[in-house]
């Protein structure tokens, strides 16, 4: 299968042919490549030069190595614009990738000064609290907690939101989904796992987590829906900035 007397070197044509295996999904995404020896066996070559190989694809974002387990193909990163008003929901199905929910908890409480401020709330004002777990791919990637008006939006504590968009909820009971009329302020900072975080997110205690704050508006009005803070798990989302744009990548490799 190697061309000995080709002026490029072994390791490259293997990379070469293992990236075209890729592309053309012949080895899927997620999908364990062969072992070393098993390569080295198909190859015709050495160790060295598979794992030559097996580290430019890995330097180039094709595999990822997993300590006692092999080497993977990676998935495709999931890539959202901080600056592009977009739910979790609808980013997942837009790049092909499962999600589910589950709610965590459900209920009204009294309002914080944060609440009175970002929701233009008096003390006397209630809010909905929501606290749900998102999956990708199966795999537990944010904590999020959403406070939103209870005299605008009581109606959610009758609601089931397991499995569901809170997005598509409000549609159905308002008529409009805020993706299409609102405007959303976006902080992002860094935090570390607490106990109970890392037990959800299947991590361990003290690993990093981006802390997106998010507070969602009508664009026309400037009338609050909801604030939400989101703890996203390090392990498997990216900050990119350049001069283009800003944005948050989700690789579920």
């Amino acid at each position: 299968m190697l061309e000995t007397q080709s002026e490029v070197t072994l390791y490259q044509q293997i990379y070469d042919d293992i990236k075209h295996k890729i592309g053309s999904g012949e080895y899927r995404e997620g999908q364990a490549l062969p072992s070393e020896a098993k390569l080295c066996e198909i190859y015709g070559v050495s160790r060295v030069t598979v794992r030559a190989a097996i580290a430019e694809l890995a330097e180039d974002d094709l595999v990822v190595k997993k300590h006692g387990k092999g080497t993977f193909v990676k998935r495709k990163k999931m890539d959202s614009s901080l600056f592009r008003f977009e739910g979790f929901t609808t980013a997942c199905k837009r790049n092909n990738v499962e999600i589910s929910t589950h709610v965590l908890q459900l209920e009204e409480q009294k309002p914080t000064a944060r609440d009175i401020q970002l929701l233009k709330l008096s003390p006397d004002d209630t809010v909905i609290y929501l606290n749900r777990l998102r999956s990708a791919g199966g795999i537990p990637v944010i904590i999020e907690h959403v406070r939103l008006s209870k005299k605008k939006y009581g109606f959610l504590l009758d609601c089931d939101l397991e499995n569901k968009s809170l997005y598509a909820t409000l549609a159905e009971h308002t008529g409009a989904n805020p993706e299409d009329y609102c405007n959303v302020n976006v902080i992002l900072e860094a935090g570390a796992a607490t106990p109970e975080e890392a037990r959800l997110l299947d991590i361990k205690k003290g690993m990093p987590l981006f802390v997106l704050r998010e507070t969602v508006a009508s664009s026309d009005t400037g009338e609050p829906v909801h604030w939400t803070k989101q703890l996203m798990s390090g392990s498997y989302f990216q900050f990119t900035l350049s001069n283009d744009q800003s944005k948050l990548g989700l690789n579920l490799g």
